[in-house]
């Protein structure tokens, strides 16, 4: 009795182990494609461009995680953070990084906490389709204004 329940016992105790191995699903996260992401850099590059300023830009998708980013020539180290962390904004409160007011710093202290930067300083829009949110873009190396200007190129490229 005991070896025709150890066959059946054994053969589930083999099972387990394989199907716990086997990898989740990924379930898809809203944002913005690699190809949309690419296109919306290329514009916010040629608006800095425009504009005579170096930029650092970032796409993020809707949770903040990033899609796609792109450093020009002679802009500073902390511009991949700072792009990075006002897109991320932009795209969890779903309006431009710079338009939280005081609450701003409710914010960047909830993400600090989280572990994450969240930047509510100018130079960032968020991604929008169809009322719903994707993602955001966020610009950093020039002034505020001609940051959130790249960004806005960048948004309406990916229109």
């Amino acid at each position: 009795m005991l070896q025709r329940m150890s066959i059946p016992v054994l053969a589930i105790l083999i099972a387990v182990p394989v199907a716990a191995q086997a990898p989740p699903s990924p379930a898809a996260v809203p944002g913005p494609t690699l190809a949309s992401a690419d296109k919306m850099l290329a514009a916010a590059r040629a608006k800095a461009t425009e504009m005579g300023v170096n930029v650092t830009c970032a796409v993020v998708d809707v949770h903040g995680d990033l899609v796609a980013a792109a450093r020009m020539d002679g802009v500073g180290f902390l511009t991949v953070t700072v792009a990075q962390g006002k897109a991320r904004t932009s795209a969890l409160t779903g309006q431009p990084s710079g338009g939280l007011g005081e609450r701003g710093t409710l914010f960047q202290a909830v993400g600090s906490a989280a572990g994450q930067t969240l930047l509510a300083i100018q130079g960032a829009v968020p991604i929008v389709q169809g009322g719903k949110r994707l993602g955001g873009i966020g610009c950093s190396g020039a002034t505020s204004q001609q940051d959130e200007d790249a960004a806005r190129a960048g948004l309406m490229a990916g229109q």
